[in-house]
């Protein structure tokens, strides 16, 4: 089974361009690379509170998005491969570590918070452009 959920992921980074640019044996980083490249906690907590307050627009979010090859798995309202985005900022509401967590997950995938399917980390995305995402889908209620 999980065999076949990489599978299926490659196949979906390959046809719909989940992650521009990478060939598709990188789509699924090793285990170690994985816990190796997270960022922790205590790292962003400060810059974190700082910008609590920062808003992300529906359309800032939305062009991100896009531009990342977001939807080609996720959508605001409804479940796709992975979950809607509107679920996911449910389940972390109010949790003041949700920001950091989901940012850790942009850039180093994982598998088995939603289900089975495998989502692909996407390190070349920055930093900034991770922490926008997260609010933006933070902010969806």
């Amino acid at each position: 089974m999980h065999k076949r959920n990489i599978l299926l992921t490659s196949l979906l980074v390959v046809l719909y361009g989940c992650q521009p640019g990478a060939p598709a044996q990188q789509v699924i980083a090793p285990a170690a690379a994985i816990t190796s490249t997270a960022v922790q906690p205590a790292t962003l907590h400060h810059a974190a509170t700082q910008a609590a307050n920062a808003v992300v627009s529906m359309e800032e979010g939305t062009e991100l998005a896009k531009k990342i090859g977001c939807f080609a798995c996720h959508s605001i309202e409804k479940k796709l491969l992975g979950p809607s985005w509107k679920n996911v900022a449910a389940r972390f509401n109010g949790n003041p570590d949700a920001e950091i967590y989901l940012m850790n997950k942009f850039l180093n995938g994982g598998s088995g918070a939603w289900g089975s399917i495998a989502m692909p980390g996407y390190p070349h995305v920055s930093e900034a452009d991770r922490r926008t995402l997260a609010r933006w889908v933070l902010s969806l209620k």
